[in-house]
């Protein structure tokens, strides 16, 4: 490199040093930086102790690696080129035929590889047994609706031919119910059986969860199921019509934030129901979930159908009310909490199911009915 050219290249990153420096103090460039799950860290403060102990150089180590001006755009540009000239995803997402996403936990979870061991199968149904039979004896009834599974809905578009085992969680657990009479609905297999007949995606292409739609056929089916047999007038939905959207909404699309690209990619159109409400009685539900839940609030079948009372553990750790606002860390249920419920309901998706209820099951260990 000749003397001109050297002086060109230190003008040129000293002009970058300085740009990052000011980005960093000032933040005058509003920047999108990355999108996902992950822990940005805080700035953390400087002490002696900690700084022999090389604590404090972790700490600043990883706060930088975040947070650093510039680096989510580099970052999506790196990840850009990535897709774009060598077709990887630089994430912990399987990227499938026709670029259909797919979380790889749910493939463990087709073909049975992440079943726990024996022991903990044997804790889990003692405490599903004990809840049922507690649960039964409280005159409260219990409902467990298993999520779709994208890997089974869309298993034409993994990126190796897979052959589902007929050992899982979802089949383990459900043997355990149909045992106890415990009223169940698989919507993977439901799901399936619609597929080719349906007008609209059940499942996205780009989301994790049941589309806006697909949401909409599953809790239409399971407050059908959950208020057979009994002769009260329940407040419930009707469809008013569908709205078709060319932006995915909600969770449809809530893979592609987590890719960082530079160009998003396009999402199918989708379909939107429009729903309205009418009046009856407003059950007290309490929900133990995994992230399935949120399309039923996006529809306002938890706000409008269920009762002010009722309460949403998420993973069985954060509570949540009938509005959706966060009530903070779930609290140890007594046998009076339960007997307030007109339906205990356990959704799970596939992945989940290493262990089913969160946790729930468990904590009801200690509760005894002594009437």
């Amino acid at each position: 490199m000749n003397q001109q050219g050297a002086r060109a290249f230190l003008i040129g990153f000293t002009l970058l040093a300085l740009l990052t420096l000011f980005q960093q103090i000032f933040h005058p460039i509003k920047l999108a930086g990355l999108q996902g799950a992950f822990d940005k860290g805080e700035a953390p403060e400087f002490s002696t102790a900690e700084w022999f102990k090389g604590q404090y150089q972790v700490k600043a180590d990883h706060y930088l690696k975040y947070n650093t001006a510039f680096n989510g755009e580099l970052v999506r540009l790196r990840n850009q080129v990535d897709y774009s000239v060598f077709g990887n995803i630089n994430t912990i997402l399987t990227l499938g035929k026709e670029n259909y996403i797919f979380d790889p936990n749910y493939i463990y979870a087709l073909n049975g590889t992440d079943i726990p061991d024996d022991s903990t199968l044997t804790e889990k149904v003692h405490a599903v047994n004990h809840s049922i039979a507690l649960l039964d004896s409280l005159h409260v009834p219990l409902f467990v609706f298993f999520a779709p599974n994208k890997a089974s809905y869309y298993q034409e578009y993994l990126p190796e031919p897979l052959t589902a085992s007929s050992k899982t969680n979802r089949a383990f657990f459900n043997s355990i119910l149909e045992e106890h009479k415990v009223p169940v609905i698989e919507f993977s297999e439901w799901f399936l059986t619609m597929k080719s007949t349906t007008k609209y995606p059940l499942v996205p292409k780009y989301g994790a969860h049941w589309t806006t739609y697909g949401a909409y056929l599953a809790v239409d089916s399971m407050l059908e199921k959950m208020y057979s047999g009994r002769n009260e007038k329940f407040a419930s939905f009707a469809l008013d019509k569908i709205e078709m959207s060319d932006k995915a909404l909600y969770t449809d699309d809530d893979y592609l934030a987590s890719l960082n690209l530079m160009v998003k990619w396009k999402s199918p159109r989708m379909a939107y129901p429009k729903l309205s409400f009418s009046e009856g009685k407003k059950p007290t539900v309490l929900i133990i979930s995994d992230s399935f839940i949120w399309n039923l609030y996006d529809l306002g079948i938890i706000q409008n159908c269920f009762s002010e009372k009722s309460q949403l553990r998420y993973y069985n750790k954060t509570s949540y009310d009938y509005l959706k606002n966060n009530q903070g860390p779930v609290f140890n249920l007594s046998i009076e909490n339960l007997k307030m419920c007109d339906f205990v309901v356990v959704i799970s998706s596939d992945p989940s199911l290493k262990d089913f209820g969160f946790g729930f099951f468990e904590s009801l260990n200690h509760l005894t009915n002594h009437e």
